[in-house]
């Protein structure tokens, strides 16, 4: 077991009416990294630094953090398991692997959060998705403290229909149970509201609330010419599937129907943009049906550089199991793109088939092909799919900045009621 401990401060004192929050994940991702960083993770702590917020992060991971102001303004601890993160990946183990990772993870972050609290004020605890949320509400008790629990979405909703689903999935519905004074949800089409629902969560205190969106990026697009000049592309059809290349996002459908395409468009090209541990099994599968030449893995990219890819493609593929409403998809719909994704989730709240983008159902995909190649076929509708798409992100999507301010609004409310029941001799729930 590793543990370590890296500060990046650029003042410890804390002026009048300046509030600090204690972060705490378990996510593998990378906050404000320079090709992997996450966006919804970024915003959140550009929006809260920005707000004069002083930021505590601590991960159950190495961060790797940009070399810019943003970054030296974070406090960062993390510690690892890297034995235990090994023995989670076999199935025989993997269970009681978990079992034991969870106790030794919520042990770690409540010492972690015990020394920042020795040492600064804390106005909030914020856990991000489940594995720290238990360590959080043990924290947010102890110090009398809000705690807000974030949740990217889930993936329980299709598993409620077994029957020991909440054993099975225990850490997830221990967390989800936890009484948070707020519950952010991340409406992404994963249904989250009614997996709240069915554990019996107070939704008084539950926000399911969409990811912003980033229409700075989007205001002003280059070209498609200019866009496969600047990419190096030189096909005269252009797929693009972005996302972390993990199982459920199955980009082995969008791989899988290369072939059918190339019979009648062979001047195609399928691009992959996205790292994850399933890259070697999705380029043994291009090997294998034979297309490796039609498909660049480009790996993962900055995500300002996202606007160019999705200038380039003619169409735009996105195939997860349990939701396709991700911050790829809404992109695809802010940059006007044509977009061909499964009816799952709550994804037909956002593409209406033939009216803004292709909604298939699964039995649909084995004609996925021949859905692709109609549309190469058919400027017109392709542009007018993706003309409609990106009328209906205007006016449905918010900006990161709008949906940050809105929750930092809320919980700068939640820490005054919090302030009240202690000095005006309220009780706390």
């Amino acid at each position: 077991m590793g543990a370590r401990e890296k500060h990046n401060i650029m003042s410890d004192i804390h002026t009048h009416g300046t509030k600090s929050v204690l972060m705490m994940s378990t996510l593998a991702i990378q906050p404000l990294a320079p090709v992997r960083g996450t966006p919804v993770i970024t915003y959140t702590l550009h929006s809260y630094l920005k707000a004069g917020w002083t930021v505590y992060f601590v991960a159950s991971f190495k961060p790797t953090l940009m070399d810019n102001e943003l970054a030296k303004r974070l406090h960062i601890s993390w510690f690892a398991v890297p034995l235990l993160r090994k023995l989670v990946k076999y199935r025989k183990i993997g269970f009681f692997a978990r079992a034991v990772w969870w106790a030794i993870a919520q042990l770690l972050f409540f010492i972690n959060g015990l020394r920042i609290f020795h040492k600064h004020k804390v106005d909030l605890i914020y856990t991000w998705d489940v594995g720290a949320a238990p360590a959080g509400w043990m924290l947010a008790k102890l110090f009398g403290i809000p705690w807000v629990a974030r949740y990217l979405g889930t993936f329980l909703f299709d598993q409620m229909k077994n029957v020991a689903w909440k054993v099975r999935f225990w850490q997830q519905v221990l967390a989800y149970k936890l009484p948070a004074d707020m519950v952010i949800m991340t409406d992404d089409g994963t249904q989250g509201d009614k997996v709240l629902r069915t554990l019996g969560v107070n939704m008084e205190r539950v926000r399911f609330w969409m990811n912003g969106v980033d229409w700075e990026t989007f205001s002003s697009l280059p070209t498609q010419t200019e866009a496969r000049r600047q990419l190096g592309i030189g096909s005269r059809h252009v797929l693009l599937t972005v996302s972390r290349l993990v199982s459920w996002k199955r980009v082995d459908r969008a791989i899988s129907a290369l072939p059918g395409v190339l019979q009648d468009y062979p001047d195609s090209v399928l691009m992959v943009v996205g790292d994850g541990p399933e890259r070697r099994q999705l380029e043994q599968l291009a090997e294998s049906l034979g297309v490796r030449d039609h498909i660049r893995f480009v790996g993962a990219v900055p995500h300002r550089e996202i606007p160019a890819y999705l200038a380039a493609a003619d169409v735009f593929l996105s195939f997860y199991d349990l939701s396709n409403v991700g911050n790829p998809l809404l992109e695809a719909m802010m940059a006007g793109k044509c977009i061909v994704t499964l009816n799952n989730g709550n994804t037909s709240r956002f593409i209406r088939n033939r009216e803004n983008g292709i909604l298939l159902e699964y039995e649909d995909l084995p004609r996925l092909p021949e859905v692709i190649k109609e549309l190469l076929a058919n400027d017109d509708l392709r542009n007018r799919l993706g003309t409609n798409a990106r009328k209906f992100a205007e006016e449905n999507f918010w900006s990161w900045e709008k949906r940050i301010e809105t929750e930092i609004a809320e919980v700068n409310q939640l820490i005054e009621q919090y302030k009240k029941r202690r000095y005006g001799g309220g009780a706390k729930d």
